[in-house]
């Protein structure tokens, strides 16, 4: 027991004796994400944007698989001179150390926790850059059910659970695009990713809350059936 609790003081006094450790001391003493950064008024503007990776549609327009989500914004809190702690530029660090935005998938059939338990990396410019890998189910209406390899719309909203648009500027930011490799062998391909920024006034609230709708055009490369794969007829593959 003794033991256990001298390597458990070594330890601490090992970490937080780095200059990574010293640097998330200073930053981290009186830290509190709770609190959002910027001002009473004013978060700031939030980058949003999505990457679909490897996901299945079923026939009847259920989409199960996963997004690759890119977000960031800037903590004045979290800033820091390179120069005083021996050229460290950036950290990575929990999500749940960090105030983060609530956005969240409105259109989602699943309850799972959107964030997940990465790390994000914070720069120390005080910009906050977090790209979670989360789980999605959702309903895609308007398939077209003639021709079940045409190119089908599934559209997707995120936005803000409590910040409205005054206090955070919702943007959509610079996406991911080589992730090519990845979903070389999924069920769909993505043809084409649109989006549009909305802002609305919803009947519980008095402030106007602003929200990315995305519009992901997929086809399918081969449905799965008892027999095996049977491919897309109009699109190439290996033998």
């Amino acid at each position: 027991m003794r033991g256990s609790v001298l390597l458990s003081f070594l330890f601490v006094g090992i970490s937080f004796g780095s200059p990574q450790g010293e640097l998330y001391k200073s930053l981290f003493e009186n830290y509190n994400p709770s609190v959002h950064p910027g001002t009473p008024q004013s978060i700031g503007p939030v980058g949003f944007s999505i990457v679909p990776q490897c996901m299945s549609l079923s026939l009847d327009g259920q989409l199960d698989g996963h997004i690759w989500a890119r977000i960031s914004w800037m903590d004045e809190r979290l800033m820091w001179n390179p120069e005083d702690h021996d050229g460290i530029k950036l950290l990575r660090i929990p999500i749940e150390k960090l105030w983060s935005p609530d956005i969240t998938l409105y259109t989602k059939r699943n309850e799972n926790d959107f964030y997940g338990k990465f790390n994000a990396i914070v720069y120390n410019t005080g910009k906050v850059l977090y790209v979670p890998d989360t789980h999605v189910k959702a309903d895609c209406s308007g398939l077209n059910t003639t021709d079940i390899w045409a190119v089908n719309e599934c559209k997707l909203t995120y936005g803000s659970w409590t910040y409205d648009h005054q206090l955070m500027e919702l943007k959509e930011s610079k996406r991911i695009t080589d992730a090519d490799e990845i979903t070389a062998y999924c069920p769909l391909q993505t043809v084409d990713v649109l989006h549009e920024l909305k802002i609305k006034k919803y009947s519980c609230c008095e402030e106007p809350y602003s929200h990315i709708e995305y519009k992901i055009l997929l086809q399918r490369r081969y449905l799965m059936t008892d027999k095996g794969p049977v491919y897309n007829p109009y699109l190439p593959h290996d033998d």
